[in-house]
């Protein structure tokens, strides 16, 4: 048996012995084949991935160096399994700067 998933419809099923090797997705509207050898490559490298410890980014997977950090490849900060871009980390540290002022301010 093989986890499947299709990029097309997005949906996944299980692949069974009693099944062609290339078949059609089992999703009615969607035309996309699967090729069973193809799936299983695809699986052992993720595996392969998990094993060596590579952390890699959840936008684009590709390997970073730490949880915190900047990706090199998209550009966006990553903190844990969230991303986002730079911009938006900026506004935080503003926000969070305006609030500890007025809080110093009226304290």
């Amino acid at each position: 048996m093989q986890k499947i998933s299709c990029p097309d419809c997005l949906k996944s099923f299980i692949w069974t012995d009693s099944m062609p090797l290339r078949g059609k997705c089992p999703t009615i509207d969607c035309e996309w084949t699967y090729d069973v050898h193809r799936e299983i490559k695809k699986g052992i490298t993720q595996r392969e991935g998990e094993v060596q410890h590579v952390i890699r980014c959840p936008h684009c997977h590709q390997p970073i160096d730490a949880k915190v950090t900047v990706c090199n490849h998209c550009d966006e900060v990553i903190i844990g399994a969230r991303y986002f871009k730079k911009k938006y980390l900026f506004y935080v540290v503003a926000a969070v700067l305006v609030v500890l002022s007025l809080i110093y301010k009226f304290w």
